[in-house]
C-alpha cells in the first residue's frame, strides 16, 4: 500500500483509495471494523476525562473521528506524516487539530500527552523500535498500538484471492507481528495492560514504565 500511496498524484486519489475500504458495503468487512472499534472503545472508555490524547499516523482520519466520538470531553489531537491527509482533514472543520509530523520525530514535549494512540502504522515502518521510543517519550501514562494479526492477516487475504504472488502480504507491510511478538516488543518500553484480538487485528495498551 505504501508504494501505491507514494505514487498517487493528488489528495483526492489518495483519499478515495483509503476511504474505499471504510465505505465498503460488504457485510463481513463492516462487521470486522465494528469489532475492531468496539475493542478499541473498551480501552478508551477507561481513560480519564482529564487525559490529553494524541493519535499518531491518523491517515484519512476514520479512526480519529471514532476516537473523538468516545472521548468527546478530552483534549484530542491527531497527526500524520503525509501532507495530503493533513490538508484534506484540515479542510473538514473537525473539532480537533490535525498536524503534519513524523512518528520518528514528534513535535511534542516529553510526557505532553497522557495517552498516545497509533493504529495500523507499525507494520509499515522501517525502524519501528525508534518509532515506539518516540511514542513513549511523548506519553506519560500509556500507548495504544494496533497491527494486523499475523499470519492470520495473510491467510485471510489469500482466502479472498488477494496478493497471492506475495503469499497474502498486503503491499507496504514490511513488519509482521503475532500477539506474542508484539507483546515482547512492547514490554521493552512499558508494561502490557490490555490485549484485544478482534479478527484480524491485535490491539494492545501498554503502560509507560
Amino acid at each position: 500500500m505504501k508504494k501505491f500511496e507514494e505514487n498517487l498524484a493528488s489528495e483526492k486519489e489518495l483519499w478515495d483509495y483509503c476511504m474505499c475500504e471504510y465505505n465498503s458495503r460488504n457485510i463481513l468487512s463492516l462487521k470486522l471494523f465494528d469489532n475492531f472499534y468496539k475493542s478499541l472503545g473498551n480501552i478508551l472508555q477507561n481513560f480519564n476525562s482529564e487525559d490529553k490524547i494524541l493519535e499518531v499516523g491518523c491517515g484519512a482520519g476514520e479512526s480519529s473521528r471514532r476516537i473523538r466520538e468516545v472521548l468527546k470531553n478530552n483534549f484530542f489531537e491527531a497527526s500524520d506524516y503525509d501532507e495530503r491527509y493533513v490538508n484534506v482533514l484540515s479542510s473538514m472543520n473537525l473539532d480537533f487539530k490535525i498536524s503534519k509530523e513524523s512518528v520518528y520525530s514528534l513535535k511534542r514535549l516529553d510526557s505532553e500527552f497522557e495517552r498516545v494512540i497509533m493504529l495500523e502504522v507499525l507494520e509499515h515502518l522501517t525502524d519501528y523500535d525508534s518509532a515506539l521510543k518516540e511514542l513513549f517519550r511523548v506519553a506519560s501514562r500509556s500507548v495504544v498500538i494496533s497491527v494486523p494479526n499475523e499470519p492470520l492477516w495473510r491467510i485471510l487475504n489469500m482466502m479472498r484471492l488477494r496478493y497471492l504472488k506475495n503469499w497474502g502480504n498486503t503491499p507496504g507491510h514490511i513488519n509482521h507481528f503475532s500477539k506474542r511478538s508484539l507483546v515482547n516488543i512492547l514490554n521493552k518500553h512499558g508494561k502490557v495492560k490490555n490485549i484485544y484480538t478482534p479478527v484480524p487485528w491485535i490491539i494492545i495498551e501498554c503502560e509507560k514504565y
